[in-house]
């Protein structure tokens, strides 16, 4: 059965009103927001070159020539690609499988321990503070539904949602995984269904089960209509991606338009 249909038409012309009338606003909110993440993000650098710093004019070497030529190479503890090869391949045909390096790196086992200890979990601290970031702009689509005021504080006001909306993300992005290999339907399946389980979290303050089986419930006979939805959405982010200054607009009106495609389900 097929049910819970929403207009999209309806979506993209609320939010396309919305993000005409609040432009100023949404502009200065991505500004606000990237440049607090590019200040993560040069910590980052920092973190980087404070962990790699013995091997950083060599790995600035290896990137501006890789970037012409593409035979810089980082291996692990001395072995090259042509060392790994030659054992199973013929001599003369080894020696072709490789380029001759340029420069190259030695990835040594204290590297690999130091990644683990430093570098993921600050990356993972990242992730969680776009995730707030993320959350923020959801809550501001909602709130500007309800013809609500709204301000630049959404952007970490709302913190304290992270952890389910992390937690409900990864549940949803593991289901999609493991349906992916089978003809990929089963994937995408179950991304629909559980699609809006976030806003379930930020709108109705659920928690990570209850979101997930809200979005499940509300999202029952409208598999093929959110698909072709995220199709158009698709497309329309691809375009934003060529165009950088489209990206000013059609940023916030993915929010706007999510936000208002919940709105109308939610009330069926």
């Amino acid at each position: 059965m097929i049910n819970k249909r929403f207009s999209l038409h309806e979506a993209y012309s609320f939010g396309f009103k919305t993000v005409v009338n609040h432009f100023g606003f949404f502009l200065l909110t991505m500004f606000v927001g990237s440049l607090a993440a590019l200040v993560f993000l040069v910590f980052l650098g920092i973190l980087d070159y404070w962990m790699f710093k013995e091997h950083f004019q060599t790995l600035l070497k290896t990137f501006f020539h890789s970037m012409s030529e593409a035979t810089g190479t980082v291996h692990q503890a001395g072995l090259t690609v042509y060392d790994h090869v030659r054992g199973v391949l013929p001599a003369s045909l080894a020696k072709h499988f490789s380029p001759k390096d340029v420069v190259s790196v030695d990835i040594t086992g204290q590297d690999v321990k130091t990644i683990l200890q430093v570098l993921l979990p600050v990356a993972f601290i990242f992730k969680l503070f776009s995730d707030m970031i993320a959350i923020g702009w959801t809550k501001m689509a909602l709130d500007l539904q309800s013809n609500k005021a709204v301000g630049v504080s959404y952007l970490y006001e709302f913190y304290y949602f992270v952890p389910r909306v992390f937690a409900v993300n990864l549940i949803v992005a593991l289901a999609m995984m493991i349906g992916l290999p089978f003809f990929l339907i089963p994937g995408i399946f179950l991304y629909q269904r559980l699609r809006f389980a976030r806003f379930f979290v930020i709108d109705k303050n659920q928690s990570i089960m209850q979101a997930l089986e809200s979005s499940w419930k509300m999202t029952e006979g409208s598999v093929l209509h959110l698909f072709g939805y995220s199709i158009l959405a698709s497309l329309l982010a691809s375009l934003g991606n060529m165009f950088f200054l489209v990206t000013c607009f059609l940023f916030p009106l993915a929010y706007q338009v999510e936000a208002n495609v919940y709105r109308q389900m939610v009330k069926k």
